[in-house]
């Protein structure tokens, strides 16, 4: 009986030194970064991923990338993913990141994804501008232009949208956005901007950039004036 107890005793010790070693393997097998190459990773992946994962990674149009997943897939496996691309659509990145670039991207996402502060209402009222007030908006266009073929294109990399006249082929005016612009639109059917008969159908433009910055376009305006309003309501959109 003794001897059995010895046994236990011995046996848990070994069991316990063992789950100590795996523990401590796991622990050192654990993805860590750098503070600067942290923060690095997290400008790759905000610039280059967060527009289809999410900025939190829980996937949007694109997976879910939090450590929940990515650990399974592992550091080589999720390298070659970026490097390669996916067949359900995922492009390469081999031609945009650099090899150091793709492993940090990598090692990053199998790490818990840090949270974006949130902005407060005040902040976002100090942000709001408002360059022309709506009671002076005129009621006919000031340029002399056929504004109903106006273009409104973003040019998202160099973070402005331009107003392109399609009869004459000219560029009207260049308006700073916010970073990343992915909608831009035509307000419509709204009964104060809209008088009976659509008159101003399409008149007035909003976009929102990936950094949470609205902008409101009147393409009746001069080139100058085109930007009417501007705010931002998150660092996030």
């Amino acid at each position: 009986m003794k001897m059995k107890k010895l046994s236990l005793t011995a046996l848990s010790i070994a069991v316990g030194v063992a789950m100590g070693g795996m523990s401590s393997v796991t622990n050192a097998a654990a993805p860590s970064l750098s503070d600067a190459d942290f923060e690095k990773a997290k400008t790759l992946y905000f610039q280059r991923c967060a527009g289809c994962h999410g900025v939190l990674r829980k996937g949007a149009t694109g997976k879910n990338l939090e450590p929940k997943a990515t650990l399974e897939l592992g550091q080589e496996r999720l390298e070659k993913i970026i490097t390669y691309g996916t067949e359900g659509g995922m492009n390469n990145f081999d031609d945009i990141f650099s090899k150091e670039e793709i492993s940090l991207v990598s090692t990053y996402i199998q790490m818990e994804p840090p949270v974006p502060p949130e902005m407060s209402l005040q902040m976002m009222k100090d942000r709001t501008k408002g360059h022309i007030k709506p009671e002076d908006y005129p009621s006919k266009p000031m340029h002399g232009r056929n504004w109903k073929n106006f273009f409104v294109v973003i040019e998202r990399d160099a973070g402005k949208v331009a107003i392109i006249d399609g009869d004459k082929h000219e560029i009207v005016a260049h308006l700073d956005s916010g970073y990343a612009v992915h909608v831009i639109k035509a307000t419509e059917h709204h009964a104060k901007e809209h008088p009976v008969g659509g008159v101003e159908a399409g008149r007035f433009w909003y976009s929102i950039g990936r950094d949470g910055k609205m902008m409101k376009i009147d393409l009746f305006q001069t080139p100058d004036k085109m930007l009417v309003a501007e705010t931002q309501i998150a660092y996030d959109a």
